[in-house]
C-alpha cells in the first residue's frame, strides 16, 4: 500500500488539513493517510496545546467518515518527544510491504536543516505542499537541490484556502464564526469545552 503520514497538532483540525488530504490521495494515488496528531512536538514544546483528548476527539469527529484516513497514535502513545525521522523509520520497520510518503509544508520542507537528522528525512519519499506565497521560488530552487540525491519529492498545489489552526482559534477568542472552517462536530465540542476562550 501506498501511505501518507501527516503530522500535526491538529488544534483545531480544519477543512485546510480534509482539502489538502484529499488533494494528497488523489495526486498521488495513496490509499491510506495516517493522520498522526502530535503530543509533544520539537517545535512546539513552548506553545500551549488543547488536551490531546480533545484534540483527538476533533480529530476522529472530522475524518470519521474517510476510509482512507486513519488516527495513529504512533506520536501521542508516550509523552514522548518524537521526531519526524524516528516516525518514519518506525513505520518503515513496522510495515516493510508498505511504501510511505512523509507530507509536509512548504515552510517546514524550506526550515529542514533546523530538524533533527534532517539529511535522514530528506532520503524519504515527500510530499510537499505548496502554499500561494512569494517563497515560490526558493521551493523550487531547494527542491531541485535536494532532487540530486533524491528523485522521490512530490511538489502538491495546495487547493485549500489560507486557513489555519491559529487564525481558528483567534476566530473563536474574538466570539466569530468558524462556520465552514472546520465541520459541525468540531464547532460543538468547542463550544461544549470552551476551547481557545
Amino acid at each position: 500500500m501506498k501511505i501518507g503520514l501527516f503530522g500535526g497538532t491538529f488544534d483545531p483540525i480544519h477543512i485546510g488539513h480534509m482539502i489538502l488530504m484529499e488533494n494528497v490521495i488523489n495526486n498521488l494515488d495513496l490509499d491510506k493517510i495516517y493522520v498522526l496528531p502530535n503530543s509533544n512536538p520539537p517545535h512546539k514544546l513552548e506553545n500551549k496545546k488543547t488536551a490531546l483528548n480533545l484534540r483527538l476527539k476533533m480529530v476522529n469527529e472530522t475524518i470519521k467518515d474517510n476510509p482512507k484516513l486513519e488516527i495513529n497514535d504512533y506520536d501521542y502513545r508516550d509523552n514522548e518527544i518524537h521526531y519526524t525521522f524516528n516516525t518514519i523509520n518506525y513505520f518503515k520497520k513496522s510495515y516493510p510491504n508498505d511504501e510511505f510518503f512523509f507530507i509536509m509544508g512548504e515552510d517546514s520542507f524550506l526550515d529542514i536543516e533546523k530538524w533533527k537528522n534532517y539529511k535522514e528525512i530528506l532520503k524519504e519519499n515527500l510530499i510537499i505542499f505548496k502554499r500561494y506565497s512569494n517563497k515560490n521560488f526558493s521551493l523550487i530552487s531547494k527542491i531541485n537541490q535536494v532532487r540530486k540525491y533524491n528523485k522521490n519529492i512530490y511538489l502538491i498545489d495546495n487547493i485549500a484556502l489560507d486557513i489555519s489552526s491559529t487564525l481558528i482559534r483567534d476566530l473563536v477568542k474574538e466570539n466569530k464564526s468558524i462556520r465552514y472552517l472546520v465541520n459541525d462536530e468540531v464547532i460543538n465540542i468547542i463550544k461544549e469545552e470552551k476551547l481557545y476562550v
